[in-house]
């Protein structure tokens, strides 16, 4: 009996499926940063991509780094940041969205910016458990807040903290990482 169970659980293992989703924020159209964040995405093997927003800027050309970016591993998804003016629309297969919604590993997951929602202005649609996800201040930062995981990603390009930084999502939490794909911070569900 003890060996059935033990052969169900590896069996289960077999069919356990893990997702990995790879966020960036403000690039601010640096291209150097860009690749950077393409080639980090294919290490950590994202399922999914997420940019949350100011992708486009004061560096590179707009057709560059959206070229680039559509390389990334997994599906992409690219949020409108306070720089993102609807003109680098076209740059982009869809275009840009003001946020992204998902569902993953048993919570809601909001991508914004930052602008307008962050830990101190929640969308209304989440509750206690959910996570907001943004960038916008080029800090990253982990925290809860009201039962709430308000995670900001940092930034690759221009971070004010001195420390470049993309964040992974996966069954366990949300990590910071550098841009050596070093762990800064971890924050468990």
């Amino acid at each position: 009996m003890k060996s059935d169970s033990v052969a169900w659980a590896k069996l289960s293992l077999l069919f356990e499926v893990q997702m990995k989703i790879v966020v960036f924020a403000d690039l601010h159209g640096n291209i150097t940063a860009a690749e950077r964040a393409v080639q980090l995405s294919f290490d950590e093997k994202a399922d999914k991509t997420v940019f949350c927003g100011d992708i486009f800027g004061v560096w590179g050309s707009a057709q560059e780094i959206a070229e680039k970016l559509q390389q990334v591993c997994g599906i992409a998804y690219f949020v409108r940041g306070n720089n993102d003016f609807s003109c680098y629309d076209g740059y982009i297969a869809g275009g840009l969205e003001e946020y992204a919604v998902m569902y993953h590993f048993g919570r809601t997951f909001f991508f914004t910016h930052g602008d307008r929602y962050n830990g101190g202005r929640v969308p209304p649609v989440l509750k206690q458990g959910d996570v907001l996800v943004h960038g916008h201040t080029h800090v990253a930062n982990l925290t809860v807040r009201n039962g709430l995981f308000v995670l900001n990603v940092g930034s690759l390009a221009r971070p004010r903290d001195g420390k470049p930084s993309y964040l992974v999502l996966d069954d366990h939490g949300a990590t910071t990482k550098d841009i050596e794909g070093n762990v800064l911070t971890f924050l468990s569900w």
